[in-house]
């Protein structure tokens, strides 16, 4: 795998991860990437809420192989541009830099409503745009805070809602929420560690 990885050989690492993965739950999904560690790492990567649990058995049982390192949870990215493309025929693409939010949280922290206002007028269709904001959205906090605190996203293209007081330029949503949350963002990742290890 490590070869595959570093060779950056897809269609291998496709043909066998993919289908180990979806064989233990369709919804699991997997990502490579070096992240915030000096090793590979390997994330299980748990697609929606109710996978959490399972994503975390997962890499708890995963063998210690020298040179890799195993999340539940995709970590928060360190992105120099909020840019983002689809695969497939779309191919839908949209860049986030002059995109603002506005959050409203609810239980005393314990969640978050978001409002995306974009600078897409119409070139790409609605399911598509809300798809782009959320991968973004998960980008910058990562997934696990994605999937455990936010509930409802609202993505508005340029021009459908006027966003008012109150909104944050949306490179600043990571930090914005882990300053909300008293938790840094670089130790999301460790706390995801420290659950699951």
């Amino acid at each position: 795998m490590l070869v595959a990885y570093s060779s950056d050989d897809v269609h291998f690492l496709d043909l066998n991860l993919t289908a180990q993965v979806k064989r233990i739950e369709s919804r699991l999904n997997w990502e490579i990437g070096p992240y915030h560690h000096p090793e590979s790492t390997l994330v299980i990567s748990p697609s929606v809420r109710e996978n959490l649990q399972l994503a975390e058995r997962i890499v708890a049982a995963a063998p210690n192989l020298s040179g890799w390192h195993f999340l539940p949870a995709k970590p928060p990215k360190l992105l120099k541009r909020l840019a983002m493309k689809l695969p497939g025929k779309t191919g839908a693409e949209v860049c986030g830099d002059a995109w603002a939010y506005r959050l409203t949280a609810y239980n005393r922290l314990e969640f978050f409503d978001i409002e995306v206002f974009t600078d897409v007028v119409d070139s790409i269709s609605g399911g598509d745009l809300e798809l782009l904001a959320r991968r973004l959205i998960e980008s910058l906090v990562g997934e696990l805070l994605y999937l455990e605190r936010f509930a409802a996203v609202k993505v508005f293209r340029h021009g459908e809602s006027v966003p008012g007081e109150k909104v944050t330029p949306f490179r600043h949503l990571g930090r914005h929420l882990a300053a909300l949350l008293g938790e840094p963002l670089s130790r999301v990742e460790t706390r995801v560690e420290k659950e699951t290890g």
